[in-house]
C-alpha cells in the first residue's frame, strides 16, 4: 500500500484492521520507505518524517551491528533522506532499517 504524502497508518492498528477482517496479519511482512531527518538522540536513531500534517517520529534500529544505521555518514544527520526497513512490532514499534540513500527531491 502506498500513501498520500503527509499521512501515517499506525501500522499496529492496521494489523489489527486486518484481524478484525477475518484474515491473519503477518507483522514481519511490513516494509516501508520514509523520508524524514534522521537524529541521533542517546546513541539511538530517530527518523522525523517529513511532510507530515502532525509531528511523527519513528524510533530506528539496525538488524545486526555492522547495519546501514552503523555506517551511516554522519552527514546523513540532519539531512531529509529516504530509509527503507521492516517494521518491528515489539514494543512500541520501530523501524529496523535496511538502506539509507538520499532522498528524491519533491516526490
Amino acid at each position: 500500500m502506498t500513501l498520500e504524502s503527509g499521512v501515517w497508518v499506525d501500522p499496529r492498528k492496521m494489523m489489527q484492521a486486518i484481524r478484525d477482517a477475518g484474515f491473519t496479519p503477518v507483522p514481519e511482512d511490513v516494509r516501508m520507505t520514509l523520508t524524514g531527518i534522521l537524529e541521533s538522540r542517546d546513541g539511538r536513531w530517530v527518523l522525523k518524517l517529513d511532510r507530515m500534517k502532525t509531528l511523527m517520529e519513528l524510533p530506528c534500529d539496525d538488524g545486526r551491528q555492522d547495519g546501514p544505521l552503523a555506517r551511516a555518514p554522519k552527514e546523513n544527520a540532519g539531512r531529509v533522506v529516504e530509509v527503507r526497513g521492516r517494521w518491528i512490532a515489539e514494543g512500541p514499534g520501530a523501524l529496523e532499517v535496511e538502506t539509507i540513500s538520499d532522498a528524491v527531491a519533491d516526490r
